[in-house]
């Protein structure tokens, strides 16, 4: 985008400048001699001709320095972020090796980028050479014929000269497009970048806790259809204001049915359901703003504690978020801030802890006023001395909505109505809680007898 930016700025000046510099000059050249006027208009031609057919094929070639530089960018990025666990856990010698793969690979890229660039300037120098030859010889020759004075040759030479500096400004054009070229088709590959979402409906999903149903859903993500679905055939009914705990171990499917609800994903086949109307009859926008989803990751903006709440919207009321504060009891909280809603945040989870930055993702929650509240164990990455006063904002939270928890420990799923257990992308178990709990041939019985947490992670 800056190299378009950059093009842009100074393309139409120099060009159209440049361009009505050349023809006025030609016009000249006709006026003296309409033999030289006519070379010199032939040699601009295909000046300009060649010069595009090397734009075309260098374009390709910027294109990949385009897609190298933003992939090493982007790595450099990571490992920056990252450098207190690279250097902790010994990886820098790993990490410095990646890099300077990349970094082979981006050279050889770069090479034949700016051999692009080389083409270019060498054409220039060699067609002017070839044209100011050819205009000498053709002087010469209208001289000796007497149609052309000495000074009328000198002037035409001087002519031909002229052209020589905006068709360099034009040229130097021609290179930066051929960068441009690259960045916009980088560009147009983003814009056409299209959603997965098959289709958005115009119904209005209900007020109040909802139902939520997956029926017969099979799901598999794009980059993993070879290794199978991620969920097969999953169906469940969780009824309006339940609360169900969903345990399973890494890779069963937990935080894809999160997903799914919020729907940032849609099944490949079955029907996931909000209040008895399924998710491409809903209007996007709609349903989403009727389901809270609250991860182990809060992202923040580089905003105050205001703007970080309300997502920068300028209607949301001080008074509301006060309210909201105080009724999940987060008032101490917002108190322990150095200038209470204008202190300002780093991007990330900068500046907070993994407690804090929860307690803020809560009350993003309770603003929305959500019908449904998925959390992918919000308490699993808390100091002890936060959790109690996350335990009581997540009552709060839960109170009068439908309630999904996706849980790492079994501590977590103490306040649940129900519990589910997947296993291989399956409902193994579902049910209410206390009646598994006393049933001794039940898995969720077996994991609260032997206290197994490692099976959850």
């Amino acid at each position: 985008v800056t190299s378009l930016s950059n093009f842009f700025s100074a393309m139409m000046i120099k060009v159209v400048g440049n361009g009505a510099l050349v023809a006025g000059i030609i016009v000249m050249l006709f006026l003296e001699s309409w033999v030289v006027g006519a070379f010199v208009l032939g040699f601009t031609i295909a000046a300009m001709f060649s010069m595009s057919r090397l734009h075309q094929v260098a374009v390709p070639w910027w294109k990949a320095v385009r897609a190298a530089a933003a992939e090493t960018y982007g790595y450099v990025g990571e490992q920056v972020e990252g450098t207190e666990d690279i250097t902790a856990n010994g990886a820098a010698g790993y990490m410095q090796e990646r890099f300077a793969g990349m970094m082979r690979r981006w050279l050889p890229l770069q090479i034949k980028g700016w051999t692009g660039w080389a083409m270019l300037w060498s054409t220039n120098i060699a067609l002017y050479g070839i044209s100011t030859t050819i205009v000498f010889v053709l002087g010469s020759i209208l001289f000796g014929a007497g149609t052309l004075t000495i000074g009328s040759v000198y002037l035409i030479f001087h002519y031909v000269e002229m052209t020589r500096h905006p068709m360099e400004e034009i040229r130097s054009q021609m290179e930066d497009l051929q960068k441009a070229g690259a960045a916009i088709a980088r560009v147009e590959e983003l814009f056409a970048t299209t959603t997965r979402l098959k289709r958005e409906g115009e119904m209005r999903v209900p007020d109040g806790p909802l139902r939520v149903e997956f029926d017969g859903v099979t799901f598999s993500y794009e980059d993993d259809e070879d290794d199978g679905p991620v969920l097969r055939g999953v169906s469940f009914d969780i009824a309006p204001g339940r609360v169900v705990g969903i345990l399973g171990r890494t890779g069963s499917g937990k935080t894809t049915i999160a997903r799914l609800i919020t729907r940032l994903y849609e099944p490949q086949s079955g029907a996931v359901r909000l209040g008895g109307i399924a998710t491409w009859d809903a209007h996007v926008a709609d349903f989403r703003a009727r389901v809270g989803m609250v991860t182990q990751e809060v992202q923040l903006f580089r905003a105050s504690i205001r703007d970080n709440l309300t997502f920068f919207d300028p209607t949301v009321r001080d008074e509301k978020l006060l309210e909201v504060i105080h009724r999940l009891e987060l008032d101490e909280w917002l108190a322990s801030m150095s200038a209470g809603l204008d202190t300002m945040l780093e991007s990330g989870s900068g500046g907070l802890s993994a407690g804090q930055a929860q307690l803020l993702a809560f009350t993003r929650i309770f603003l929305e006023d959500p019908g449904v509240v998925v959390l992918d164990e919000a308490s699993s990455r808390l100091d002890p001395a936060t959790e109690a006063l996350i335990e009581r904002a997540v009552d709060h939270l839960l109170e009068d909505r439908t309630g999904i928890i996706i849980a790492h420990r079994l501590h977590t799923v103490t306040r649940a109505d129900d519990i589910l257990v997947l296993e291989d992308g399956q409902v193994v178990e579902f049910g209410d809680r206390e009646s598994l709990r006393s049933d001794t041939s039940s898995r969720f019985s077996k994991l609260l007898e032997t206290g197994m947490e490692e099976v959850l992670a």
